[in-house]
């Protein structure tokens, strides 16, 4: 009745208080999972190069999303959802529980497979941590979406929620996937696979000149020294991230100077050239300089006496 004398429009000022619950609430939650993303990266990452890694790195990084994990699980908890999203908020805290349980079951289950530990529990461990994480988030996404509606239709700005996913590739939750990952990583290889890499060509810049009476090439002077190294792949599987790495060190007791790159991706069969331009060898025909370069090795490969090359000379001096 006070409303009506006087105007004061009670339904619009309590629309207005239930408006702004939820943009606070979306506020908190934005940053729970804005965190529980940032753990969703770190694991993409790890899932993706774990054969990289050693099993002290796997189980830090692990058990540190795991903890991170349990503590937006807590603080889920105690988010208070306004009345606009309280049917949301069982979503919200379905999709932080089930990102606890899958990074748990999964770091057993890698832990359990890099201790030679029942393969065929460590696998299933494994899978069901992927299917978990899988779950939450499609949790999350559901949780997201219903509330960016509830967002626009009270008409208010607001700052969308955060995308997140543990599984970006959901053929990575599949038994296969799973199965085909956790082979990988205890080096079992199976069929006709082959594979190798071997280092077929090895140029500087400047280029040889001359060469001694035993055999040591003789370079001419230069500022700058480039050197081109050719690796080929000769397995008949794709190869990824192939380490390429060149020392050099001179006779006169120098400290030997280092370097590595990486070929992304190398098909069976293909060649690539890795360049370098940081090494600075001693010059003067009294320096013999040893340049050696080594590609690899890739996983599973047996054949490595190719994998190198190595190349000595020395640089004349500036002005001979």
């Amino acid at each position: 009745m006070f409303c009506w004398i006087f105007g004061r429009g009670c339904g619009s000022n309590r629309e207005a208080r239930e408006n702004e619950k939820l943009r606070e609430y979306t506020s908190e939650a934005n940053k729970l999972i804005s965190r529980s993303a940032a753990t969703g990266t770190q694991f993409v990452e790890l899932h993706d190069n774990i054969v990289d890694l050693t099993r002290e790195e796997i189980s830090g990084k692990l058990g540190q999303m795991s903890d991170s994990a349990k503590a937006a699980a807590d603080e889920t908890g105690k988010l208070v959802a306004p009345d606009k999203a309280e049917r949301l908020q069982p979503l919200l805290q379905l999709s932080m529980d089930m990102r606890v349980s899958g990074l748990d079951k999964f770091r057993s289950g890698i832990l359990d497979t890099l201790d030679n530990k029942d393969l065929q529990n460590a696998t299933i461990n494994v899978s069901e941590g992927m299917k978990d994480l899988l779950v939450s988030d499609a949790a999350l996404e559901r949780y997201r979406s219903s509330l960016d509606a509830k967002l626009q239709a009270a008409k208010i700005s607001y700052e969308k929620t955060t995308p997140s996913a543990y599984v970006p590739n959901k053929d990575d939750a599949t038994s296969a996937a799973v199965v085909a990952y956790v082979k990988d990583l205890v080096g079992e290889e199976s069929g006709d696979e082959l594979h190798g890499v071997a280092v077929t060509g090895l140029t500087t810049s400047p280029a040889r000149v001359d060469e001694t009476e035993s055999g040591i090439a003789v370079l001419p002077f230069s500022d700058t020294f480039t050197v081109k190294v050719t690796v080929e792949n000769q397995g008949n599987q794709e190869e990824q991230n192939i380490p390429v790495t060149i020392t050099l060190i001179d006779d006169s007791g120098g400290a030997q100077q280092k370097e590595t790159q990486k070929i992304t991706r190398l098909k069976a069969g293909e060649t690539a050239t890795v360049i370098f331009e940081k090494l600075k060898p001693s010059t003067g025909t009294d320096k013999v300089n040893t340049m050696n370069v080594v590609a690899g090795p890739v996983r599973f490969e047996k054949k490595t006496d190719n994998n190198q090359m190595e190349l000595q000379f020395v640089m004349k001096a500036q002005g001979t």
